[in-house]
């Protein structure tokens, strides 16, 4: 172990490139690298550091396939599972451009037969997670091995009830699975052919693709698993469900450079299409939710931020991230699962914008007062012990993509909570779900673990969203 830790190390060296100029702050980045790779068992990894535009870091760590000890490059593929909703939502998009759909359509004007339950569905709701759709990648293997086609998974999902009536509530879900299907009923073409026509081949990104078992590339990276202190290979998966259009695409740092540069302007969407991809939706009740098309959105940090990540069972997890304060754009692909990128993209963004800090390390010059304290223990105390459904939290509160169960894991035995600071926003404006942030309070949170949470108030002193900070 002690030899193949060194060689690794060896290889992040040789194999770290960048744009800019080589220098301390490189080394420095790729310090960060592989201080987190170390600690979280990555044995590969590619990420690039876009800033003003510009690349500012294009680096490539470790091993791609450990039994070859093929090292991670410049066209090494990588699996990038539930990133590909934005992919497939910006594929109906175009399909909207073009004049054959609307996201208003409901799903039952191309898929039949659907449950009653499903005819108010629409293709937004579907793309913004509000439809009431369960994730059935929640489910073992066995369910996949079991309905290993498109038409019995399709159906498998069809059997369960929704979690809420549609537009009604926000609970992420496999939603983009039907979407490609939507897809396929109005073009003719299978998602994958569509996306490469209208996206892959215009953008130039000559090796991304829709996972296919019968020919897949040479330099696709080995997925893995860190299992009582050794790697496991990823777990094999039907290729029906590998190739769905909520988790099939594979691709390369330098084609997912390509995809950060295209949403900067018109070369692949127009505005109207940009701005719906990166807007909150909402609800029938008028509330805003952290989700576009494909992208959350939320306030963390003292800035509102975009992001999506993508984790599959099969070995791998990456994540992408824009900080449009900051200018700065964050991709980083890994073969590993559960490789906890959220951690290293913050801390990348924090290398390079210095105000992007972790709030349990800032000294607050306004302590923030305890007016809140009452209704934000109590808000903390309810989500703790699961007082709130998927169908009933985001009528609630918009707590920035958690889930119900998520909460109560994260607040399990919730002691209490501290207000630490506060910023104001009066002078400065922040737009955040339509309304504008006022004031940010910070409180440290104790429960089994200690968190950090903010809570954003409009200047009527109605509350905004809430987030897990620390």
């Amino acid at each position: 172990m002690k030899s193949c830790l060194l060689n690794t190390c060896i290889i992040f060296f040789l194999f770290s490139t960048t744009y800019a100029q080589q220098s301390s702050e490189s080394d420095d980045v790729d310090s960060i690298v592989m201080r987190h790779m170390t600690a979280n068992h990555i044995p590969g990894l590619a990420l690039a550091i876009i800033k003003h535009g510009k690349i500012e870091k294009r680096g490539f760590y470790g091993i791609s396939d450990k039994e070859s000890n093929t090292i991670v490059e410049g066209n090494t593929v990588f699996e990038i599972a539930s990133m590909t909703k934005q992919f497939t939502s910006a594929g109906i998009l175009l399909l909207q451009e073009d004049g054959l759909l609307s996201v208003d359509d409901k799903l039952s004007k191309y898929l039949k037969n659907l449950p009653v339950t499903w005819k108010k569905i629409t293709i937004q709701q579907l793309m913004n997670h509000t439809a009431g759709l369960r994730d059935d990648w929640d489910e073992p293997t066995s369910y996949f091995l079991t309905h290993n086609s498109e038409e019995k998974m399709s159906k498998a999902q069809q059997l369960y009830p929704l979690l809420f009536t549609p537009g009604q509530g926000f609970q992420y879900s496999s939603g983009p699975f039907f979407l490609g299907i939507v897809i396929k009923e109005i073009t003719g073409k299978h998602y994958s052919v569509f996306l490469k026509e209208r996206i892959f081949d215009k953008l130039k990104m000559s090796n991304t693709s829709i996972y296919d078992s019968s020919s897949l590339p040479q330099n696709l990276a080995k997925g893995y698993w860190w299992i009582k202190g050794k790697y496991d290979a990823g777990i094999d998966i039907p290729a029906a469900a590998e190739s769905r259009a909520d988790v099939g695409l594979i691709t390369t740092l330098d084609d997912m450079i390509k995809w950060v540069f295209a949403l900067s302007d018109n070369r692949l969407l127009n505005t109207e299409s940009l701005k719906l991809m990166f807007s909150p939706g909402r609800l029938k009740t008028g509330k805003s939710i952290p989700y576009g098309c494909g992208w959350y959105n939320y306030f963390f940090r003292n800035q509102i931020i975009y992001e999506h990540g993508g984790a599959f069972r099969t070995g791998f997890n990456s994540r992408i991230s824009k900080f449009p304060n900051s200018k700065i754009e964050v991709v980083v692909l890994s073969n590993k699962w559960k490789a906890n990128l959220s951690d290293l993209t913050y801390k990348l963004a924090n290398f390079y914008d210095s105000q992007f800090k972790q709030i349990s390390t800032i000294n607050f010059t306004n302590s923030g007062s305890n007016k809140r304290d009452s209704e934000i223990r109590k808000l903390l105390f309810n989500l703790s012990i699961k007082k709130f459904n998927s169908g009933q939290l985001y009528r609630n509160v918009n707590i920035s993509g958690y889930d119900p169960e998520e909460l109560k894991d994260l607040l399990k035995g919730f002691k209490g909570a501290e207000c630490i600071g506060a910023n104001n926003y009066k002078t400065k404006t922040i737009e955040l779900y339509s309304s504008k942030v006022a004031e940010v309070l910070y409180y440290k949170v104790s429960a089994n673990n200690t968190t950090y949470w903010s809570f954003a108030y409009d200047n009527k002193g109605k509350l905004v969203s809430v987030n897990m900070e620390d």
